[in-house]
């Protein structure tokens, strides 16, 4: 048995949340049918330390094997962007207590989504994206943006070279990183005696009670509560002074964070002992909670694989909707494939004409849909799915469109 110690306090992890079998990377697409017999895969078992509450992946790839050339955009999320560009109205009026010239660096900035909506007269901004392809897209977006992992080593590197940064954000990042310390510790190091951070993270307690256990993949290295944050934040001097719960991702808490020293700001206490009670009321640290969680998957799982077959045996044709990470774990816990699910699409030029990794469904444009009328379509982006099926109805698409998160439904 390999023993695996928890990545923030070292702790031997001896407690499973799940088990999800064993899966290829979710991102990891398939260019071409000869690679297909080629596909690793690794175990998807979950761990959760009793001391400082994380639940976490054991690091079964490296990072810059995962992330230095990556599939996942941004930009095609009309939602997404929307969210982007409130983020950034919404943060300039916040940071009225700090100085005019206003220095802002985004950690995993990806193809520049949230930067472009700054003013770069009242900005200096700088992405940091470590995907090599996507980071082309930014720059040609005219948006300063270094193609290298965050840390320590890096953020001293930019300090010496561009100065400390009022505002860091983080979006989506803090969960996807192995290395977690050494990435707070580096957001410390670049941050400003009186900047802030924030950081947006699908929050564990929605993943347990609306049962998003798709939302674990192997990029995915921690699952993250409030209390786990804060443990982490204040062993490099760092502490939560706000919270703003959010809808993304199927319900996302977004943190804002400062210097322990930093006097200046006042930290809502209340706020954030509401959280932590809610996380403790629902039970989210207990192992009969992770044991109940894995009997109502396992029950997701059956229901959608008898709902598969019985179209089959009705000679329907059943395609699918997106082609996110999600929808891959989803794909490969359910142990369905081509001869199931015909094929899938996606609006990212980067991932049609692939196959999903696991699955191998072939990956085409949403114009297919109009010529092939699928009897259904299997939303795997559940979390945009108003947006989907808005997309799709304009484009006169007809079908029954499924969602199996936290329970098969089909909308007409």
């Amino acid at each position: 048995m390999v023993k695996i110690n928890c990545r923030i306090c070292e702790t031997r992890l001896t407690n499973q949340f799940l088990d999800l079998g064993f899966s290829p990377l979710a991102n990891s697409y398939i260019n071409k049918k000869k690679y297909f017999k080629e596909e690793k895969y690794f175990p998807l078992k979950v761990y959760f330390c009793k001391k400082c509450k994380l639940v976490q992946l054991p690091e079964h790839e490296k990072p810059d094997k995962i992330f230095s050339n990556y599939d996942y955009l941004s930009s095609p999320s009309l939602s997404w962007l929307k969210h982007s560009e409130k983020y950034v109205k919404h943060i300039s009026r916040k940071l009225g207590f700090l100085k005019k010239k206003i220095k802002v660096c985004e950690i995993a900035s990806n193809d520049g989504y949230l930067l472009q909506y700054f003013d770069k007269k009242r900005f200096e901004i700088l992405g940091i994206e470590p995907a090599k392809n996507i980071a082309r897209i930014a720059i040609k977006k005219k948006i300063p943006t270094i193609s290298k992992f965050f840390g320590v080593n890096l953020s001293k590197k930019i300090k010496k070279n561009k100065g400390s940064f009022d505002l860091i954000i983080g979006n989506n990042v803090f969960a996807h990183v192995p290395n977690i310390k050494d990435f707070t510790k580096g957001m410390e190091i670049l941050l400003s005696s009186n900047g802030i951070i924030t950081l947006e993270f699908p929050h564990i307690l929605n993943l347990i009670n609306q049962k998003q256990f798709d939302t674990i993949y192997h990029e995915h290295f921690s699952y993250l509560s409030i209390k786990t944050v804060n443990f982490l934040l204040k062993k490099f001097n760092l502490e939560i002074f706000d919270i703003e719960k959010l809808p993304t991702h199927g319900g996302s808490v977004r943190v804002y964070i400062k210097k322990i020293k930093n006097n200046k700001i006042k930290v809502k206490k209340i706020k954030i002992k509401k959280i932590i009670t809610m996380e403790n009321k629902y039970k989210i640290f207990s192992i009969s909670t992770f044991e109940k969680l894995q009997k109502n998957i396992n029950k997701i799982k059956e229901d959608f694989l008898n709902f598969l077959v019985l179209k089959k045996l009705e000679n329907k044709k059943v395609a699918a909707y997106g082609a996110p990470a999600k929808g891959n774990t989803f794909l490969n816990f359910c142990l369905v494939d081509r001869n199931l699910i015909q094929y899938t699409v996606d609006k990212a030029d980067t991932k049609v004409g692939k196959f999903l990794p696991g699955s191998k469904i072939p990956i085409f444009s949403p114009k297919k849909l109009i010529k092939s009328n699928p009897d259904y379509l299997i939303i795997l982006p559940w979390n945009l799915k108003d947006e989907i099926i808005k997309q799709l109805k304009k484009m006169g698409v007809k079908t029954q469109f499924v969602v199996c998160i936290p329970k098969l439904k089909i909308i007409k």
